[in-house]
């Protein structure tokens, strides 16, 4: 549940980057629609993480979380220290403050162009292909035509082998491997099929 759902959040952060994209460059009251219903159902993805971390049970051990002047991230724990004597007797434990972790929070730039890399292709070759990729590839190799698109990767999700799905794709559309989203279209497939064989 938790790996579906961390899944769908991450759908929904790549559909609202290509919606906001859309909408800064121009305005409709479609794409307004279309962004407050998307976050309206992220936030609702959100929350139920959020009561999903909630219903854990946590120990009891205090954690202190702290930024530093440079906007770095200081976590501190908490943790009681138990004394021992040299005659074996347990003295009063002391809390003593221990830096656990620092970091530095920074978004990260997508190391690929193709979004659905950073998918799991096991649940199936639609679920890989990102919003953003998904009107990429439709516009940019499928002539705009969604529904062929959406045809021809439900035909390549039940082929045997990345040969057999590159054939099929090219009796349906002109592979020029000039274009980049085919190169990409092509780099999703081997992963693909490299991951289900």
């Amino acid at each position: 549940m938790k790996q579906k759902l961390l899944t769908d959040i991450e759908l929904d952060v790549h559909e609202l980057k290509y919606l906001m994209d859309s909408f800064t460059k121009e305005p409709t009251p479609t794409l307004s629609e279309l962004l407050k219903r998307s976050i309206t159902r992220m936030q609702g993805r959100l929350d139920e993480l959020q009561q999903e971390v909630d219903a854990v049970q946590v120990t009891s051990e205090s954690v202190v979380v702290k930024e530093d002047e440079e906007g770095e991230i200081i976590v501190a724990e908490e943790k009681p220290v138990v004394v021992v004597t040299e005659e074996g007797k347990k003295e009063e434990p002391a809390i003593v403050e221990e830096s656990v972790a620092e970091t530095v929070v920074k978004e990260e730039e997508p190391k690929s162009v193709v979004l659905g890399e950073s998918l799991k292709l096991s649940a199936g070759l639609r679920h890989a292909i990102s919003l953003n990729d998904s009107f990429r590839f439709s516009r940019e190799l499928f002539g705009g035509d969604t529904e062929l698109m959406n045809r021809v990767i439900e035909q390549i999700s039940v082929m045997g082998s990345y040969k057999t799905a590159v054939a099929f794709l090219s009796s349906k559309v002109e592979i020029n491997e000039e274009k980049e989203a085919v190169n990409d279209f092509l780099e999703l497939l081997k992963k693909f099929f490299n991951q289900s064989a």
